[in-house]
């Protein structure tokens, strides 16, 4: 079984790629509904609901650790105390975090011949039209290629303040691509900008099929998922990069940045 949509992933023909250009330019970040079109955004979806592959991924409360799941516990019944007590230090300045994590990949073969929509969604993702469309949007014709992983927060899921600035990494912009139905804000998993006086100057709520898009570094973070959530915020995450070196590289100069 792969899961895959029955007509290949492709961006929505509606979308007005010059307003969108001139609003990224203006802002410096985007948000743009309807990304997809809608029978692709469906397989991507559908695919991330079911998933049963998640890892949990944690850098909070001095505790580093990835580990498999099996549906929502510890694969490993013995470690289900680690995620249990998995919690930010609110008085660190450091970034932390806790989610679920899937793996992308575009290596034929992944997972033992099993790829599925959401596979599909990254390989689209750094297809010559996607990244035509990304170097056109963004009047950057360093973007080369897209990285990925499909991630899942649960309540009590989180990620801290942060910029994205990673040594050697070339990245030129971070995006979200939500595919959660039918999100509440007062859920939580806000992504969330911050101003240069600490206050939150712009967010976003998860939406159905909607790319966010935003200079790398800007100072942002992912409002922690409220205990009494319906659902899972399920989306695909990563950062558009380029082969050439830019941007803060060393790590002093990422601290800088921070």
């Amino acid at each position: 079984m792969t899961d895959t949509p029955s007509s290949p992933i492709r961006l929505n023909p509606d979308l007005d790629l010059a307003a969108l250009a001139g609003a990224f330019a203006r802002g410096g970040r985007l948000h743009i509904p309807n990304i997809f079109a809608a029978e692709a955004a469906d397989a991507v979806a559908g695919v991330l609901e079911a998933e049963t592959r998640w890892k949990t991924t944690v850098a909070a409360g001095g505790a580093f650790f990835e580990m498999p799941l099996n549906g929502r516990l510890a694969e490993d019944p013995g470690k289900q105390s680690w995620l249990d007590d998995a919690k930010v230090d609110g008085a660190s300045p450091l970034t932390q975090y806790i989610f679920d994590t899937r793996r992308l990949d575009q290596r034929e073969g992944h997972e033992e011949g099993h790829r599925d929509a959401a596979d599909a969604a990254l390989d689209f993702m750094n297809s010559e039209a996607f990244i035509s469309f990304l170097r056109a949007l963004t009047g950057d014709d360093r973007v080369d290629l897209v990285d990925g992983q499909a991630s899942r927060y649960r309540p009590g899921h989180v990620l801290t303040a942060h910029n994205d600035v990673s040594a050697g990494k070339n990245r030129l912009y971070g995006y979200v691509l939500n595919m959660t139905r039918e999100w509440r804000a007062d859920w939580g998993g806000n992504l969330v900008f911050y101003g240069a006086d600490g206050h939150i100057e712009h967010g976003w709520v998860p939406a159905f099929n909607a790319l966010n898009l935003f200079v790398v570094p800007t100072r942002h973070a992912v409002t922690q998922v409220a205990s009494f959530a319906a659902k899972d915020r399920l989306s695909i995450v990563g950062w558009v990069r380029s082969h050439q070196k830019v941007g803060p590289q060393t790590r002093e100069e990422a601290r800088q940045a921070y």
